[in-house]
């Protein structure tokens, strides 16, 4: 997880990411990388949110996320909607 930086998956918005769970992959869209309240000297924290299709729901879980700018990371998702997704992120520096 080490790639999965704020810096790296910044430049992602806009690509599409894909998402490998036990039932198969589906492909989601970095639709925003946002920096949360933590962040600061002592934390590395911020949040993304992705968009996928109505026809290709995920629940909540732990998914392997793939894209040439992060590279490889298991991360717990979290769905907000039919179609958006969130990860957050905290990190000690």
């Amino acid at each position: 997880m080490e790639k999965f930086t704020f810096e790296n998956v910044e430049s992602a918005q806009g690509s599409v990411v894909k998402v490998v769970g036990q039932n198969g992959e589906v492909e989601l869209e970095v639709s925003s990388v946002t920096k949360s309240k933590l962040d600061g000297d002592e934390w590395n924290a911020f949040s993304v949110l992705l968009n996928g299709k109505t026809n290709e729901p995920l629940s909540q879980g732990t998914y392997k996320l793939e894209n040439e700018a992060f590279g490889e990371a298991e991360l717990f998702l979290s769905p907000n909607s039919e179609t958006e997704y969130e990860i957050h992120i905290a990190q000690k520096r």
